[in-house]
């Protein structure tokens, strides 16, 4: 049965299961923008998904897991400094700590946290806490004082259940009066796709977030997943050492008009071997001068492979770094809804 283009699209839903193969063997209508656009539109709603569940549930739940499967290990540390940096009747609080890491090498850790016990006076300079180490958590700072309860709100979890039973339902319900419109006048969205700007829009953002990307993360202002994984292994399962500044060298990039300079140095591990290693850091202007007097460095290294290595100085938390991600993922948060509404336009004013 043929279908006029002139005709009301009606809702069918055997089109949204025969949409990708029978139609298509039978009518071989060259249909490039619709895959395009409809890929473009699918990663979308499954990246948001993936971005709700993760923040609802798995982000809230790991270290009740974790505690269940003895992942959290629990570790003496001692406060170096608290401050209150939102008081109340629970207020948040920010305590300098220093503690051993998993392979028993000193370090120190700034973490904040809501105290619901404020009158115990727990958390004050001098004294020593227990903290769990939650590996779960990897790449993110694991450290979190076992005196803190986290308990589960139903309420919580009730609004979050709703907020993602709304969302693929909303999800279903667009992605399927698309398919069957699509079924019906496949000809006709060919067309309207084609010079549509959902796919445009979504081929220039790739194009910018690639380059975009490259930029920052040559200029140390954006840190690769990979990268984050192995500064965390080095941090939390790392030894450290006083490594030997052998040579050092400009590498031509600026941030804020001060030059990203490489390290070159030497160290000696824990079986005794020499190794080599570099890596970069932000040099200030004034400090730029003294290069020279800069002897040695504090670094750290896996004990299982002593070639991968990092300043110390580069391992803690940027929050140059934090507000660029959270900028990224707020541009395409808009981005996000700019194509889907732009989507849903060329939907159903056809």
């Amino acid at each position: 049965m043929a279908f006029s283009s002139t005709q009301n699209p009606q809702r069918s839903d055997q089109g949204v299961f025969l949409f990708l193969f029978p139609y298509f063997s039978q009518n071989l209508t060259p249909m490039t923008y619709t895959f395009i656009t409809l890929a473009f539109v699918g990663l979308i709603l499954f990246y948001w998904l993936y971005v709700l569940v993760s923040n609802c549930f798995r982000t809230h739940f790991s270290f009740f897991n974790a505690q269940k499967n003895g992942l959290v290990p629990v570790m003496q540390a001692t406060i170096l400094s608290a401050k209150t940096i939102k008081p109340g009747k629970h207020p948040w609080l920010e305590i300098q700590i220093v503690l051993e890491n998993f392979v028993g090498h000193t370090i120190h850790r700034t973490i904040r946290f809501r105290d619901n016990q404020p009158q115990l006076e727990r958390f004050v300079p001098d004294k020593v806490i227990h903290v769990g180490l939650d590996l779960t958590k990897r790449p993110h700072d694991p450290v979190l004082p076992m005196y803190i309860k986290q308990p589960t709100s139903v309420v919580f979890v009730l609004f979050c259940s709703l907020l993602t039973i709304g969302y693929i339902a909303g999800c279903y319900f667009l992605v399927g009066e698309a398919l069957s419109r699509i079924y019906l006048l496949p000809k006709t969205y060919e067309r309207v796709f084609a010079t549509s700007a959902v796919w445009q829009l979504g081929l220039a953002f790739v194009v910018i977030s690639i380059v975009l990307r490259w930029l920052l993360t040559r200029m140390g202002l954006f840190v690769k997943e990979s990268t984050k994984l192995q500064n965390w292994d080095l941090f939390y399962k790392g030894l450290g050492t006083t490594a030997i500044v052998k040579e050092y060298r400009d590498t031509g990039i600026l941030i804020n008009e001060n030059p990203k300079v490489e390290f070159l140095y030497t160290f000696m591990d824990y079986s005794g071997q020499i190794v080599k290693g570099k890596d970069q850091k932000v040099v200030e202007k004034l400090k730029n001068a003294k290069l020279s007097m800069m002897s040695d460095k504090e670094i750290m290294y896996l004990p299982d492979d002593p070639s991968i290595s990092r300043m110390l100085e580069n391992l803690g938390d940027h929050g140059t770094q934090k507000t660029i991600g959270f900028y990224m993922k707020l541009g395409l948060f808009v981005f996000s809804v700019i194509v889907v509404s732009f989507f849903c336009l060329d939907i159903f004013q056809k």
